[in-house]
C-alpha cells in the first residue's frame, strides 16, 4: 500500500476494520477516516464525528443482558518510505446500558514523555491501591489511572487480540466464522509490525537470519535493506 496516498491507505484501513468487525461481535459497526490535508493526518474511528473528529461507541453482540461497546480512535500518517504510521491509537471496552462504565482501555501515543507508549489501563476499584496512590502525593487517583506497559511500539496488542480475549472470556456473542477473520486480520497486522520492526532493525534482522541460514547481503550504495539470497538450509520454503 505503499504506492497509495494518504487518504486512500486510510480508508483502505478503515474497511478492513469495519468488515472484521461486522463480521465477527457487531452488526452494523461504522469506521470512518478523515483526511486532515493541513497537518497532513488521517483519523480513523469508530463512528467518526467529522466535526470534532472523536470517535463513538458501538455495541457489540453481548451474551448478557449488560451492554459491552468498543470504542476504537487512531491517527496516521504517511512516514519518509510511504508506509501508513501510527501516530496514536486507542481502543476500549465500555460496560453498560450506553457503555458508561469503563472496562479498560489500550493507548498508544509515538514518543511519549511520561509514560510507556503503549499501554493499558483497566477501570475497577483496589482500595489498598488507593491507599498507596495517596502515600505517594497521588490523592483522588484509582487503579484506572495506573498506566500498564503492554509490548512496547511494535509488540502492542491489536484489536483482534482484544475481541479474542473477550470472546474467551464469554463476554460476547460471535458470529460463525469469526475465528478464521480475526486470525486472518491479526495475521496482517503482524507482518506490517514485524515489517516495520525489521527495517528499524536491520542488522539485528540480518544477523538472525545469517544465524538461521540465510545468505544476506546488502545492495551496493543502498542504505536501506538488505536482501536474502537464496533458501537457508531448506527452511522457509
Amino acid at each position: 500500500m505503499s504506492g497509495l496516498d494518504l487518504g486512500s491507505q486510510a480508508r483502505g484501513f478503515a474497511q478492513v476494520l469495519q468488515d472484521v468487525l461486522n463480521k465477527t461481535v457487531c452488526d452494523n459497526a461504522q469506521v470512518n477516516a478523515i483526511v486532515n490535508s493541513r497537518t497532513g493526518s488521517a483519523h480513523i474511528g469508530t463512528r467518526l464525528n467529522k466535526a470534532d473528529l472523536l470517535s463513538q461507541k458501538l455495541a457489540m453482540r453481548s451474551l448478557a443482558r449488560t451492554g459491552i461497546w468498543l470504542d476504537v480512535s487512531s491517527v496516521w500518517y504517511r512516514n519518509d518510505e510511504g508506509f501508513l504510521t501510527a501516530r496514536s491509537s486507542y481502543y476500549g471496552v465500555w460496560l453498560g446500558e450506553e457503555g458508561q462504565h469503563l472496562l479498560f482501555h489500550y493507548d498508544y501515543e509515538r514518543e511519549k514523555d511520561l509514560y510507556t507508549e503503549a499501554h493499558l489501563q483497566v477501570g475497577g476499584v483496589h482500595p489498598q491501591l488507593e491507599t498507596m496512590l495517596s502515600e505517594v502525593g497521588r490523592d483522588g487517583d484509582h487503579f484506572k489511572d495506573l498506566h500498564l506497559p503492554v509490548g512496547g511500539r511494535r509488540l502492542r496488542p491489536a484489536v483482534e487480540d482484544v475481541l479474542e480475549s473477550l470472546i474467551a472470556e464469554r463476554l460476547l456473542d460471535p458470529k460463525p466464522g469469526y475465528k478464521k477473520v480475526l486470525d486472518d486480520a491479526r495475521r496482517d497486522y503482524r507482518v506490517k509490525q514485524i515489517s516495520a520492526l525489521v527495517r528499524s532493525n536491520q542488522q539485528t534482522a540480518a544477523d538472525a537470519l545469517r544465524a538461521a541460514g540465510w545468505d544476506v547481503t546488502k545492495r551496493d550504495g543502498d542504505n536501506r535493506f538488505p536482501v536474502l539470497r537464496g533458501r537457508g538450509k531448506g527452511k522457509n520454503r
